[in-house]
């Protein structure tokens, strides 16, 4: 079967799992031949060796797995992250949150900060390239996902700067932060997911609570009672409303909510 083919055969199997059919067809068949995409058109009568693995990867695709699961890589920032099933693939959204914990980093001089809930490692590991000075204590409950960012941290060299913890929340933590970031779970507990996310991606990376900020108001509280300056969050959607009632009964300096790329609020920044 030749490229050509390939692809043409798998389009016809990806229509009902994926919004851009030929593009995944060609981002899968460039992972299965370790190719660029631009050698796929200038190479279409070339026959496609190992065609059975090949269309085992588009059959896994076609069940609604994740791209990122499959090929075990996901783009965040300007970087490739391992992944896999035990940790949530990092959204572009979750970038937005970096660039305003970067620009505090950098404003207010910040040395020493704590991630909770790691997972693959995507915030930690961005803003410890940008800040070559910064320590960062990154917790998580999970030792899966502790183990895939083990990895990422090895991969790009960080030891010295990403200290990894298994904690719930900071209940482990024994440093010092001046800010504290995460992207938590948040989705209420009754949520009706997309079946890419809900039958593959870690329920305990999703999941808030019943309401869904439940997780969120625990770490507001524990970030205060701690003495910590700065904190960072990812929130849904949903509860900017529930989050400001939440803090407008708390004694904060300030806060303030943004919006993600289609407009929708998606995060706080709290100052204590």
């Amino acid at each position: 079967m030749t490229i050509a083919q390939a692809l043409t055969l798998a389009v016809t199997h990806l229509r009902d799992s994926c919004s851009q059919p030929r593009f995944e067809a060609e981002l899968l068949l460039s992972y299965h031949l370790n190719k660029e995409r631009l050698y796929l058109h200038i190479h279409e009568d070339e026959l496609v060796e190992n065609i059975e693995k090949f269309q085992a990867l588009v059959d896994r695709r076609k069940a609604h797995e994740p791209y990122e699961y499959i090929t075990q890589r996901a783009s965040f920032y300007d970087i490739a992250l391992i992944v896999s099933s035990g940790v949530l693939i990092p959204r572009p959204e979750t970038e937005l949150l970096v660039d305003r914990v970067a620009s505090i980093i950098k404003r207010e001089k910040i040395e020493e900060i704590v991630e909770i809930g790691v997972g693959s490692g995507a915030i930690s590991i961005i803003l410890a390239r940008k800040f070559p000075h910064l320590h960062i204590t990154a917790t998580d409950i999970s030792e899966d996902a502790l183990a895939i960012a083990s990895q990422n941290v090895q991969e790009f060299g960080l030891q010295e700067q990403i200290t990894l913890l298994q904690s719930n929340l900071m209940d482990k933590v024994t440093t010092k932060p001046q800010l504290v970031v995460s992207n938590p779970p948040y989705i209420a507990r009754d949520f009706k997911l997309e079946k890419n996310v809900n039958d593959y991606e870690p329920h305990t990376a999703l999941f808030g609570g019943e309401v869904g900020d439940e997780l969120l108001h625990k770490i507001i509280d524990d970030v205060q009672s701690r003495g910590v300056k700065w904190l960072a969050c990812e929130m849904g959607y949903d509860q900017k409303a529930s989050m400001q009632s939440y803090l407008n009964a708390l004694s904060i300096d300030f806060s303030e909510f943004y919006q993600d790329f289609s407009s929708f609020d998606r995060g706080f920044i709290v100052k204590f």
